[in-house]
Protein backbone atom coordinates (compact mmCIF):
# COMPACT_ATOMS: atom_id res chain seq x y z
CA UNK A 1 0.00 0.00 0.00
CA UNK A 2 1.33 3.45 -0.92
CA UNK A 3 0.61 6.39 1.37
CA UNK A 4 1.65 10.00 0.92
CA UNK A 5 2.17 12.27 3.94
CA UNK A 6 0.87 15.66 2.86
CA UNK A 7 2.35 17.26 6.00
CA UNK A 8 5.89 16.01 5.34
CA UNK A 9 8.69 18.30 4.20
CA UNK A 10 9.87 15.52 1.86
CA UNK A 11 8.68 16.21 -1.73
CA UNK A 12 5.82 13.98 -2.82
CA UNK A 13 7.70 12.49 -5.79
CA UNK A 14 10.55 11.51 -3.44
CA UNK A 15 8.10 9.88 -0.98
CA UNK A 16 6.51 7.96 -3.83
CA UNK A 17 9.78 6.79 -5.38
CA UNK A 18 11.10 5.72 -1.95
CA UNK A 19 8.01 3.66 -1.22
CA UNK A 20 8.08 1.96 -4.64
CA UNK A 21 11.79 1.15 -4.17
CA UNK A 22 10.91 -0.58 -0.91
CA UNK A 23 8.03 -2.53 -2.45
CA UNK A 24 10.34 -3.71 -5.26
CA UNK A 25 13.16 -4.64 -2.92
CA UNK A 26 10.73 -6.41 -0.59
CA UNK A 27 9.27 -8.48 -3.43
CA UNK A 28 5.78 -6.95 -3.27
CA UNK A 29 6.36 -5.65 -6.81
CA UNK A 30 8.26 -8.24 -8.84
CA UNK A 31 10.65 -8.03 -11.77
CA UNK A 32 8.73 -7.79 -15.03
CA UNK A 33 5.60 -6.27 -13.47
CA UNK A 34 4.21 -3.03 -14.84
CA UNK A 35 3.78 -0.10 -12.50
CA UNK A 36 0.29 1.46 -12.45
CA UNK A 37 -0.37 4.02 -15.16
CA UNK A 38 0.64 7.49 -14.03
CA UNK A 39 -2.89 8.90 -14.23
CA UNK A 40 -4.37 5.87 -12.46
CA UNK A 41 -1.96 6.07 -9.52
CA UNK A 42 -2.28 9.84 -9.39
CA UNK A 43 -6.05 9.50 -9.07
CA UNK A 44 -5.73 6.92 -6.30
CA UNK A 45 -3.29 9.06 -4.30
CA UNK A 46 -4.90 12.43 -5.01
CA UNK A 47 -1.76 13.91 -6.58
CA UNK A 48 -0.73 15.19 -10.01
CA UNK A 49 0.15 12.61 -12.66
CA UNK A 50 3.19 14.78 -13.40
CA UNK A 51 4.37 14.01 -9.85
CA UNK A 52 3.91 10.28 -10.42
CA UNK A 53 5.76 10.48 -13.71
CA UNK A 54 8.66 12.30 -12.05
CA UNK A 55 8.90 9.55 -9.41
CA UNK A 56 8.88 6.89 -12.14
CA UNK A 57 11.58 8.76 -14.02
CA UNK A 58 13.73 8.88 -10.87
CA UNK A 59 13.34 5.11 -10.56
CA UNK A 60 14.26 4.71 -14.23
CA UNK A 61 17.37 6.84 -13.73
CA UNK A 62 18.40 4.47 -10.93
CA UNK A 63 17.85 1.44 -13.14
CA UNK A 64 14.91 0.12 -11.11
CA UNK A 65 12.37 0.41 -13.94
CA UNK A 66 12.36 1.10 -17.64
CA UNK A 67 9.91 2.87 -19.90
CA UNK A 68 8.62 0.76 -22.76
CA UNK A 69 6.64 2.29 -25.62
CA UNK A 70 2.98 1.48 -25.21
CA UNK A 71 3.57 -0.46 -21.98
CA UNK A 72 4.39 2.21 -19.40
CA UNK A 73 7.06 1.52 -16.79
CA UNK A 74 8.22 -2.04 -16.11
CA UNK A 75 10.22 -3.25 -13.10
CA UNK A 76 13.77 -4.45 -13.81
CA UNK A 77 16.17 -6.41 -11.63
CA UNK A 78 15.51 -5.08 -8.08
CA UNK A 79 19.27 -5.02 -7.36
CA UNK A 80 20.84 -3.35 -10.41
CA UNK A 81 23.66 -1.74 -8.41
CA UNK A 82 26.85 -3.54 -7.45
CA UNK A 83 27.56 -4.28 -3.80
CA UNK A 84 30.01 -1.39 -3.36
CA UNK A 85 27.53 1.09 -4.86
CA UNK A 86 24.72 -0.22 -2.66
CA UNK A 87 26.90 0.02 0.45
CA UNK A 88 28.02 3.55 -0.43
CA UNK A 89 24.48 4.80 -0.98
CA UNK A 90 23.27 3.01 2.13
CA UNK A 91 26.01 4.58 4.23
CA UNK A 92 25.03 8.07 3.04
CA UNK A 93 21.37 7.48 3.87
CA UNK A 94 22.17 6.04 7.30
CA UNK A 95 24.56 8.90 8.10
CA UNK A 96 21.89 11.46 7.24
CA UNK A 97 19.35 9.62 9.40
CA UNK A 98 21.75 9.39 12.36
CA UNK A 99 22.48 13.09 12.19
CA UNK A 100 18.75 13.84 12.29
CA UNK A 101 18.25 11.53 15.28
CA UNK A 102 21.14 13.11 17.19
CA UNK A 103 19.73 16.52 16.33
CA UNK A 104 16.46 15.50 18.00
CA UNK A 105 18.37 14.90 21.21
CA UNK A 106 18.34 11.08 21.20
CA UNK A 107 21.24 9.37 22.95
CA UNK A 108 23.07 6.26 21.73
CA UNK A 109 20.86 3.77 23.60
CA UNK A 110 17.68 5.39 22.28
CA UNK A 111 19.00 5.31 18.73
CA UNK A 112 19.95 1.63 19.10
CA UNK A 113 16.46 0.85 20.38
CA UNK A 114 14.80 2.61 17.44
CA UNK A 115 17.06 0.85 14.93
CA UNK A 116 16.23 -2.58 16.36
CA UNK A 117 12.52 -1.77 16.51
CA UNK A 118 12.41 -0.70 12.87
CA UNK A 119 14.41 -3.76 11.77
CA UNK A 120 11.88 -5.99 13.53
CA UNK A 121 9.01 -4.24 11.74
CA UNK A 122 10.67 -4.74 8.36
CA UNK A 123 11.27 -8.41 9.08
CA UNK A 124 7.62 -8.96 9.96
CA UNK A 125 5.88 -10.95 7.25
CA UNK A 126 3.00 -8.63 6.41
CA UNK A 127 1.61 -11.02 3.81
CA UNK A 128 1.09 -13.69 6.44
CA UNK A 129 -2.13 -12.01 7.54
CA UNK A 130 -4.14 -9.91 5.09
CA UNK A 131 -6.42 -7.22 6.49
CA UNK A 132 -9.02 -5.54 4.28
CA UNK A 133 -11.22 -2.59 5.25
CA UNK A 134 -14.43 -2.20 3.23
CA UNK A 135 -17.02 0.57 3.19
CA UNK A 136 -19.80 1.92 1.01
CA UNK A 137 -17.67 4.74 -0.42
CA UNK A 138 -13.96 4.80 -1.16
CA UNK A 139 -13.07 7.86 0.93
CA UNK A 140 -14.34 6.13 4.06
CA UNK A 141 -12.66 2.82 3.23
CA UNK A 142 -9.27 4.46 2.64
CA UNK A 143 -9.47 6.64 5.77
CA UNK A 144 -10.32 3.68 8.02
CA UNK A 145 -7.69 1.53 6.31
CA UNK A 146 -5.06 4.16 7.05
CA UNK A 147 -6.10 4.24 10.72
CA UNK A 148 -5.94 0.44 10.88
CA UNK A 149 -2.54 0.36 9.15
CA UNK A 150 -1.04 2.73 11.70
CA UNK A 151 -2.59 0.82 14.58
CA UNK A 152 -1.64 -2.68 13.43
CA UNK A 153 1.73 -1.75 11.89
CA UNK A 154 0.83 -3.68 8.75
CA UNK A 155 -0.63 -2.76 5.38
CA UNK A 156 -4.44 -2.73 5.35
CA UNK A 157 -6.23 -2.34 2.01
CA UNK A 158 -9.22 -0.03 1.71
CA UNK A 159 -11.84 -1.25 -0.78
CA UNK A 160 -15.48 -0.74 -1.69
CA UNK A 161 -18.09 -3.20 -0.44
CA UNK A 162 -18.99 -3.79 -4.07
CA UNK A 163 -15.42 -5.05 -4.67
CA UNK A 164 -15.40 -7.71 -1.94
CA UNK A 165 -15.57 -10.63 -4.37
CA UNK A 166 -12.06 -9.71 -5.55
CA UNK A 167 -10.69 -10.00 -2.01
CA UNK A 168 -11.66 -13.51 -1.04
CA UNK A 169 -8.12 -14.11 0.25
CA UNK A 170 -8.58 -11.67 3.15
CA UNK A 171 -7.95 -13.11 6.61
CA UNK A 172 -9.68 -10.24 8.41
CA UNK A 173 -12.38 -7.99 6.99
CA UNK A 174 -13.18 -4.76 8.84
CA UNK A 175 -16.54 -3.18 7.95
CA UNK A 176 -18.93 -0.70 9.57
CA UNK A 177 -21.41 -2.51 11.83
CA UNK A 178 -24.31 -1.75 9.47
CA UNK A 179 -22.60 -3.73 6.71
CA UNK A 180 -21.52 -6.77 8.75
CA UNK A 181 -24.35 -9.12 7.83
CA UNK A 182 -23.98 -8.73 4.07
CA UNK A 183 -20.18 -8.87 4.32
CA UNK A 184 -20.29 -12.13 6.30
CA UNK A 185 -22.42 -13.75 3.61
CA UNK A 186 -20.04 -12.69 0.83
CA UNK A 187 -16.65 -13.42 2.42
CA UNK A 188 -17.26 -16.63 4.30
CA UNK A 189 -13.56 -17.38 4.70
CA UNK A 190 -12.65 -14.12 6.45
CA UNK A 191 -13.01 -13.14 10.07
CA UNK A 192 -15.44 -10.21 9.77
CA UNK A 193 -15.07 -7.52 12.43
CA UNK A 194 -17.46 -4.61 12.87
CA UNK A 195 -15.95 -1.15 13.22
CA UNK A 196 -17.13 2.29 14.24
CA UNK A 197 -15.59 5.45 12.86
CA UNK A 198 -15.72 9.06 13.96
CA UNK A 199 -15.38 12.44 12.31
CA UNK A 200 -13.41 15.46 13.46
CA UNK A 201 -15.23 17.32 16.27
CA UNK A 202 -14.01 20.76 15.18
CA UNK A 203 -15.41 20.31 11.68
CA UNK A 204 -18.75 19.02 12.97
CA UNK A 205 -18.99 21.88 15.46
CA UNK A 206 -18.37 24.44 12.72
CA UNK A 207 -21.11 22.90 10.55
CA UNK A 208 -23.54 22.87 13.48
CA UNK A 209 -23.10 26.62 13.92
CA UNK A 210 -24.14 27.41 10.34
CA UNK A 211 -27.49 29.16 9.88
CA UNK A 212 -30.17 27.73 7.59
CA UNK A 213 -29.64 30.51 5.04
CA UNK A 214 -25.88 29.87 4.88
CA UNK A 215 -24.08 27.52 2.50
CA UNK A 216 -21.77 24.64 3.33
CA UNK A 217 -19.08 23.77 0.78
CA UNK A 218 -17.84 20.16 0.72
CA UNK A 219 -14.82 18.94 -1.25
CA UNK A 220 -13.98 15.23 -1.32
CA UNK A 221 -11.31 13.20 -3.03
CA UNK A 222 -13.65 10.73 -4.75
CA UNK A 223 -16.99 11.40 -6.44
CA UNK A 224 -18.76 8.51 -4.71
CA UNK A 225 -18.22 10.15 -1.30
CA UNK A 226 -20.35 13.22 -2.01
CA UNK A 227 -23.82 11.70 -1.53
CA UNK A 228 -23.24 9.54 1.57
CA UNK A 229 -20.91 12.03 3.25
CA UNK A 230 -23.38 14.88 2.76
CA UNK A 231 -26.12 12.76 4.32
CA UNK A 232 -23.90 11.80 7.26
CA UNK A 233 -22.93 15.39 7.95
CA UNK A 234 -26.56 16.51 7.86
CA UNK A 235 -27.57 13.71 10.22
CA UNK A 236 -24.76 14.42 12.69
CA UNK A 237 -25.14 18.22 12.76
CA UNK A 238 -28.81 18.77 11.82
CA UNK A 239 -27.68 21.31 9.25
CA UNK A 240 -30.57 21.89 6.82
CA UNK A 241 -29.13 24.61 4.62
CA UNK A 242 -27.64 24.40 1.14
CA UNK A 243 -24.67 22.13 0.47
CA UNK A 244 -22.45 22.70 -2.56
CA UNK A 245 -20.18 19.71 -3.13
CA UNK A 246 -17.63 18.45 -5.61
CA UNK A 247 -14.68 16.07 -5.74
CA UNK A 248 -11.12 16.75 -6.85
CA UNK A 249 -11.55 13.83 -9.26
CA UNK A 250 -13.70 16.17 -11.31
CA UNK A 251 -10.85 18.63 -11.72
CA UNK A 252 -10.07 22.06 -10.29
CA UNK A 253 -12.09 24.27 -12.63
CA UNK A 254 -14.97 24.81 -10.20
CA UNK A 255 -13.01 24.78 -6.94
CA UNK A 256 -12.45 28.55 -6.92
CA UNK A 257 -16.13 29.49 -7.43
CA UNK A 258 -17.24 26.90 -4.85
CA UNK A 259 -14.82 28.21 -2.20
CA UNK A 260 -16.03 31.78 -2.70
CA UNK A 261 -19.72 30.81 -2.63
CA UNK A 262 -19.88 29.17 0.80
CA UNK A 263 -19.73 30.44 4.37
CA UNK A 264 -17.86 27.32 5.51
CA UNK A 265 -15.65 25.00 3.48
CA UNK A 266 -15.19 21.42 4.67
CA UNK A 267 -12.72 19.14 2.88
CA UNK A 268 -11.54 15.60 3.46
CA UNK A 269 -7.94 14.65 4.16
CA UNK A 270 -7.76 13.00 0.74
CA UNK A 271 -8.63 16.29 -0.95
CA UNK A 272 -6.29 18.43 1.15
CA UNK A 273 -3.40 18.69 -1.29
CA UNK A 274 -5.59 19.76 -4.22
CA UNK A 275 -7.72 22.21 -2.23
CA UNK A 276 -4.83 23.82 -0.33
CA UNK A 277 -4.04 26.52 -2.97
CA UNK A 278 -7.66 27.75 -2.67
CA UNK A 279 -7.92 27.91 1.13
CA UNK A 280 -6.80 31.54 1.42
CA UNK A 281 -9.95 32.51 -0.49
CA UNK A 282 -12.29 30.71 1.94
CA UNK A 283 -14.19 32.66 4.59
CA UNK A 284 -13.80 29.74 6.97
CA UNK A 285 -12.54 26.21 6.42
CA UNK A 286 -11.96 22.93 8.28
CA UNK A 287 -10.46 19.59 7.31
CA UNK A 288 -12.77 16.67 8.04
CA UNK A 289 -10.61 13.92 9.50
CA UNK A 290 -12.22 10.45 9.47
CA UNK A 291 -10.69 7.80 11.73
CA UNK A 292 -11.51 4.66 13.68
CA UNK A 293 -13.19 5.30 17.02
CA UNK A 294 -11.26 4.78 20.25
CA UNK A 295 -13.38 1.77 21.23
CA UNK A 296 -12.81 0.14 17.83
CA UNK A 297 -9.06 0.73 18.05
CA UNK A 298 -8.86 -1.07 21.40
CA UNK A 299 -10.96 -3.97 20.15
CA UNK A 300 -9.24 -4.72 16.85
CA UNK A 301 -5.79 -4.40 18.46
CA UNK A 302 -6.66 -7.57 20.40
CA UNK A 303 -8.54 -9.35 17.60
CA UNK A 304 -6.10 -8.90 14.69
CA UNK A 305 -2.66 -10.37 15.35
Amino acid sequence: MIRIDSRSDVPVHVQLATRIRYLIANGDIRQGERLPATRTLAGQLGISFHTVRRAYQDLAADGMVESRAGSGFTVLDPSPLGKSDRMERGARILNDALQLLVGLGLDESEIDYLMEEQKALLETDEEQVRVVVAASYRELALACAESASVLLQRTCDGVLLSELDAHADADFLLVPFRNMRSAMSRLTGADVIGIQYEMDDHALSAISRLLENETLGLVTRHVDAIGPLTSELRALTRFSGQVMAMSVEEGETNLGPLVKSCELLIYTAGAHRRIRPFLDRARSHRMLDIRLSTSTVERIRNLVR
